[in-house]
């Protein structure tokens, strides 16, 4: 996602996002449901970096009823760091 996100000009919802993993990489998100399974994932870690007292990897906003994503620069600076749960 933050590699599809850095490529992108603009923001993109998590449907456009999971298109652009599919056509990249079909077996990445092999769930039944592909966009749930990827919200699954980034509600998980960012949760993660809140207890951890990270910035948070994106910045959402909702325009039309839709949630889109782009990446925060803050949260780019500790990307490299694990966040596992103790």
């Amino acid at each position: 996602m933050v590699n599809v996100l850095t490529e992108a000009k603009q923001a993109l919802t998590l449907d456009e996002i999971v298109s652009v993993i599919l056509a990249s990489n079909p077996s990445a998100l092999a769930g039944k449901t592909p966009r749930n399974s990827l919200y699954s994932v980034i509600y998980r870690r960012e949760k993660r970096r809140a207890e951890r007292g990270l910035d948070a990897l994106f910045n959402t906003s909702t325009r039309g009823g839709a949630t889109y994503y782009s990446l925060n620069p803050n949260g780019l600076e500790s990307i490299g760091e694990r966040i596992l749960k103790k």
